[in-house]
């Protein structure tokens, strides 16, 4: 009786254990954890920066988020196919990484030039003969004499000037008046200045010669005559110009012209005044530029002082001299990037953004004009995001490894050979296209029923061009859309080779397409006639998974 009673509570306590056993829920298998794995996260694979502690849909794309569990690598491949790069934790530290924000700021450059030192043009005379005579006596027979205003430079035997002298006598000595006036006038006309005027009467008769005097003060660049010549009336005799202030020319090319403006410093060094920096500012920009070099001249004013007795020069600066100077550009505050952080394939710059910590897109930019350290951003960045400065190019590596890892990015078509067909009747392939796209609108959103209306309203194909055929009915999304995915990429690409040729049309492709079914490839492509972007082999679970491809 004991015996029984001891197998009888054995059995009681067996049995309880097996049903409490059986009460335990099983290990999950499904997203929401796996046996003997700690689950870290949640993850978006299109949009791998994409994370959350809970189960949901990406914030980007609308797809199902996947749990990454300890030991997992994650997205790090698919990211590849968005652009985007991640590296594991502590990687950008022994990387070196560092990264800059893009933002507004003045747009500096430092433009350096070479030029010549000239005289100002304003202060530049010719001196020509008022009327014909011989010259007879130099008294600055050289150039780069100092001369000062008023001072003799030759004298000089003239008819007409001897004519109107004696008239001028004879009508003072008749009483002046009128008579007096007029022969006064005649000879300022031939060249005589007020004060020679006044000494003509006490002239003597036999004095035949006439000074010529300098008008101003300066120096003698040029002497066009010789003692004894005879010059014609108009012939130049000198050039005389002032050398206290001078003008510094320069050559600026047409990609400088924008930043340039009047008043910008300038510092100014020359060969002959070693270590001495003169500064100065832009005071004029020619507006005509050379039609053979697409240049324009620019002019610096500069004081030339006069040196200290003893150096033999006069000045510092001496005509025509050679020079070189530092102009200090600046534009208004435009969105600016590091040139450091701009990287260039294929002449496309591009550049590396950083989403989170560890996670960086690559992101093709359009530039404007170029400063010292950066770069005008006209497209593809916003004020406020950051880039990568130093370690981009070890990230642009691990981005085409990751690139490789998943196929690649889709390697570069070649169109069929459309231009051999010059009356292509681009209205019935423009008509092919929309039916096309109706297509792709049904299947965008997983409507079965209109995929099939819109495929029996899709034409013949306009001279055969399109040789794949539409798929056939089908009972099964997934399967319409495996044989609609051929048809679609020739499509695609006849559509891109005439797309010159066919306004309003937009080819996009998807990078996550090798997840649809085993052998599918990546970077599959699809038409639209709208920029609003329909995913047709998605559908609603990532309507708006893709990029469009620009011509």
């Amino acid at each position: 009786m004991k015996r029984l009673l001891t197998h009888l509570v054995t059995a009681g306590l067996t049995a309880g254990l097996v049903w409490m056993l059986l009460r335990q829920p099983a290990p999950a298998t499904g997203p929401e954890g796996t046996a003997g794995k700690t689950l870290l996260y949640y993850q978006s694979p299109m949009h791998p920066w994409v994370k959350s502690s809970q189960p949901g849909r990406c914030t980007v794309c609308g797809m199902q988020l996947v749990p990454v569990y300890q030991g997992d690598k994650g997205y790090d491949h698919e990211a590849a196919g968005s652009g985007i790069v991640l590296l594991p934790a502590g990687s950008p530290n022994v990387m070196g990484l560092q990264t800059s924000e893009v933002k507004r700021r003045p747009l500096e450059r430092t433009m350096r030039v070479a030029g010549l030192v000239e005289d100002d043009d304003s202060r530049h005379r010719i001196m020509s003969a008022y009327t014909g005579g011989r010259v007879e006596k130099l008294f600055v027979n050289f150039e780069g004499a100092e001369v000062k205003a008023g001072q003799p430079l030759a004298t000089f035997y003239s008819q007409d000037l001897l004519s109107a002298a004696r008239d001028y006598k004879l009508a003072i000595k008749q009483g002046g008046g009128s008579l007096q006036v007029s022969a006064g006038t005649r000879l300022r006309q031939l060249g005589l200045t007020p004060e020679q005027i006044t000494a003509v009467p006490d002239r003597a008769d036999d004095d035949l010669f006439f000074e010529i005097l300098a008008p101003v003060s300066g120096t003698v660049v040029k002497r066009h005559v010789y003692e004894g010549q005879y010059v014609q009336e108009g012939g130049e005799l000198f050039e005389i110009a002032d050398f206290s202030r001078m003008w510094f020319q320069f050559i600026a090319y047409e990609q400088d012209l924008p930043f340039l403006r009047t008043g910008q410093k300038v510092r100014l060094t020359t060969p002959s005044i070693p270590g001495k920096v003169i500064e100065s500012s832009v005071t004029f920009i020619n507006p005509n530029l050379d039609d053979m070099t697409r240049s324009a001249r620019v002019r610096v004013e500069i004081e030339n002082k006069e040196t200290p007795e003893g150096l033999g020069l006069g000045r510092e600066f001496l005509h025509k001299l050679y020079g070189e100077a530092v102009v200090a550009l600046d534009a208004p505050e435009v969105l600016t990037v590091p040139r450091q952080a701009v990287l260039w394939s294929n002449l496309q710059p591009r550049v590396y953004v950083e989403k989170e910590m560890g996670s960086y897109q690559q992101r093709a930019v359009t530039l404007g004009r170029t400063g010292d350290a950066y770069f005008e951003v006209v497209d593809g960045l916003k004020d406020g995001e950051r880039v990568v400065l130093t370690g981009n190019m070890l990230i642009d590596g691990q981005a085409q490894l990751d690139a490789m890892a998943t196929g690649g990015p889709p390697a570069p078509e070649s169109a069929p050979a459309l231009t051999a067909m010059p009356d292509m009747d681009h209205t019935a392939l423009l008509a092919y296209l929309k039916a096309v796209d109706a297509v792709n609108a049904a299947l965008a959103d997983d409507n079965l029923e209109a995929a099939h209306e819109a495929l029996k309203q899709v034409p013949a194909s306009p001279q055969g061009i399109i040789k794949t055929p539409p798929p056939p009915p089908v009972l099964d999304l997934k399967e319409l859309r495996k044989a609609f995915l051929p048809w679609s990429q020739e499509v695609a690409k006849v559509a891109a080779a005439m797309q010159d040729h066919l306004p309003g049309i937009h080819i996009f492709r998807c990078p996550m397409t090798n997840d649809l079914w085993t052998g599918a490839p990546a970077n599959a492509q699809w038409i639209q006639l709208t920029t609003d972007l329909r995913n047709p082999y998605w559908g609603h679970e990532m309507r708006s998974c893709g990029t469009e491809i620009k011509p």
